[in-house]
């Protein structure tokens, strides 16, 4: 190559060089005209705009009667505005110096630097983001303090937010759940929902662009329980808020400097979220949770108690209770290190809802599904008797089966064995009368044991059904009729719920129709709706297609447990004012430990109104431990004043 050619070589290199940098800047205009103008114009009406937000007043929950359950407060955060605080180093450091001697948790600066830091790479120039723990739920002093010293504190804001407040404390703790601050992964996930478009207006056609969404890194949101189950109505699409409520905006123009320009362009009120109306009774819920507090008291520190009222007709359930509880108001503020592991390591779990959650073997309140079984299945006659000496011995090494009164019964017939929970008898229909363990669990998941109830709450449990083909396929182990034997008292592999056990009740009560359990009675949605007021209609009962007559018969051996003399809950309600049947179950679950007592009921006897179940965890006798705690829930359901039980009592099964 000659030395005259080099110049030019470098001339058409730098030339190539500078028609490619055209080219792509070219390219890039084209890109940012032709095809994403709306992400860009919505970054510089961002820029052009400030929207200055109130708090959403979350939708309140009652009870049937208006009782308030959940309520709101109003909170006080210092919060950070990245757009407004300090980008100089040095300007910066005297904020956080200041902030830190303001806060009242007194954190050291290197805590505040780190805070205000994490906000400012993790979110928008125009969120104004607490300023985490530190930050929230400041004194109305501080917050003077803060605006007294605003023009020193650019970017530092205070944050007016609407706290969740339960004002009965622990009061249906289970049912209710609890709402505070989204997480990150909560807001990740829910962050694009928009606001209802009917609320969206625009200001003028140069504001279009600009977007809103329903949850904030400041929303308050349902955790668990109703709260969580009433957060949005997901039928829609977009899901509509419920319990959820709307921000208000105010929204200005504002210059380089973040100053507003003029009157504001939009001012909208907060909108509060829907009002929940439950099925619960507070009055009620509150009687069920002091009687189950006393009956595990009594029963030993290692004790829990649940306890389920509901209408046998419509299943609507007026209590709903599981103990021990804790206070929700605990999870809104947050738990010291202290609570929390005290809370955890309590053996009982008290965060678990033994009512819905809680599986137990049944014991012999399963002798009313045993009953209806026999009379249907093997033609069993009420007149048929068995004689009871206490025990009966089966298969080729005589296992012996103990009947809870060790003297026996004698001769008893259907409507004897069942008032008096003789275990022999119900023996003897598996031995001699054939009821066998399919024809059990045939019965059993017809009344819904086995499958979860339906009920508006998170983690129900199904309980379990065993029957011979499972054993078999899972262990492997043939199906014995001692396996019959434990099942027809409700022992052996059968577990329950409270709430199961009570709609197994209701379906007796009512003459056969299976309820679905429901806690929602109405919503009051806001007017922007136009929903107005919804009533939520349980779902009508499936009819169990189970001889009336079978029925019939048991209601009246259930109702001589509550009358007769002899009967295993008679002490407790032979001068109730209303008539009662009930069902008393004492549920072995391992060698030296107290039974699990158990108490089924329905009144008033001839026209059902209520059904009722009641467990108290190694509590002994049902008759004892469980039913106290029913014959209080329905002396206040009936407005009774409690007479007092009798002191000659049948103290059995």
């Amino acid at each position: 190559m000659t030395q005259s050619t080099v110049p030019m070589t470098r001339f058409w290199i730098l030339a190539a060089a500078i028609i490619a940098a055209m080219l792509i800047l070219v390219g890039r205009l084209w890109q940012l005209q032709l095809f994403d103008p709306a992400h860009y114009a919505e970054q510089s009406a961002r820029i052009r705009l400030k929207a200055v937000w109130e708090p959403a007043p979350r939708g309140l929950i009652y009870d049937r009667n208006g009782v308030v359950l959940a309520d709101n407060r109003p909170m006080w955060n210092v919060a950070i505005r990245p757009a407004d605080f300090p980008s100089d180093e040095g300007e910066a450091e005297k904020v956080i110096q200041q902030l830190a001697g303001l806060l009242p948790s007194k954190p050291t600066t290197a805590q505040v630097r780190a805070a205000i830091a994490h906000i400012i790479k993790s979110h928008s120039n125009v969120d104004s983001v607490c300023l985490d723990k530190i930050g929230e739920d400041v004194p109305l002093t501080t917050v003077a303090r803060i605006e007294e010293h605003s023009y020193e504190l650019p970017g530092v804001e205070i944050q007016e937010v609407s706290q969740r407040y339960y004002p009965h404390k622990d009061l249906a703790c289970h049912v209710l759940g609890y709402a505070r601050i989204i997480d990150a992964d909560e807001l990740e996930k829910l962050k694009k929902i928009p606001v209802p478009q009917v609320l969206v207006r625009p200001v003028s056609t140069d504001w279009n662009v600009l977007p809103e969404y329903l949850y904030s890194p400041t929303a308050i949101i349902g955790k668990s329980g109703i709260e969580k189950v009433c957060e949005l109505d997901e039928s829609t699409d977009p899901p509509l808020p419920m319990l959820q409520g709307i921000r208000g905006r105010t929204l200005y123009e504002v210059t380089i400097k973040n100053e507003p320009i003029g009157p504001p362009l939009e001012e909208r009120e907060p909108i509060p979220g829907a009002s929940i109306y439950l099925t619960l009774d507070a009055r009620l819920q509150q009687v069920a949770e002091q009687s189950l507090h006393h009956a595990i008291e009594r029963a030993g520190p290692a004790s829990i108690g649940a306890a389920v009222l509901l209408d046998v007709n419509s299943g609507e359930v007026l209590v709903l209770a599981s103990v021990p509880g804790y206070d929700l108001n605990r999870w809104v503020r947050g738990w010291t290190r202290r609570e929390l592991e005290q809370l955890q390591n309590d053996p009982r779990k008290p965060q678990n809802n033994y009512a819905i959650a809680g599986q137990f073997p049944p014991g012999s309140t399963f002798k009313i599904i045993s009953a209806v079984t026999a009379l249907c299945e093997v033609g069993l006659k009420t007149t048929t008797t068995f004689v009871c000496k206490g025990n009966i011995h089966e298969g080729e090494y005589h296992r012996r089966f103990d009947c809870w009164k060790k003297g026996g019964h004698g001769r008893m017939d259907f409507y004897q064995a069942l008032a008096q929970s003789c275990d022999v008898y119900f023996y003897e229909l598996a031995r001699k009368a054939g009821v066998t363990g399919a024809m059990l669990a045939e019965y059993a998941r017809k009344f819904g044991l086995g499958s979860p109830t339906g009920i508006e709450l998170p983690a129900e449990a199904a309980g379990f059904v065993p029957t011979p083909e499972w054993k078999l396929n899972i262990l492997r182990e043939k199906w014995w009729r001692g396996n019959t034997l434990n099942m027809i008292i409700g022992q052996g592999y059968l577990t329950v719920t409270p709430l199961q056990m009570a709609v197994v009740t209701a379906a007796v009560a009512n003459g056969g129709k299976l309820v679905h359990p429901t806690l929602l009675r109405k919503i009051q949605w806001p007017a922007y709706t136009k929903r107005g007021v919804q009533m939520c209609t349980p779902q009508p009962p499936r009819d169990l297609g189970i001889d009336p007559t079978a029925l019939a018969h048991v209601r009246r051996g259930m109702r001589l447990a509550c009358s007769d003399k002899h009967g295993t809950a008679s002490w407790m309600f032979r001068k109730f004012p209303i008539a009662v049947a009930g069902k008393t179950g004492s549920a072995e679950h391992g060698r030296d430990k107290p039974p699990h007592a158990w108490f089924v009921a329905f009144a008033p006897y001839d026209k059902p109104k209520y059904a009722c179940a009641v467990l108290v965890s190694e509590g002994g006798h049902g008759s004892t431990a469980a039913a106290p705690v029913a014959r209080d829930i329905l002396a206040a359901a009936f407005n009774l004043k409690r007479p007092a039980p009798e002191v000659s009592r049948v103290i059995g099964d």
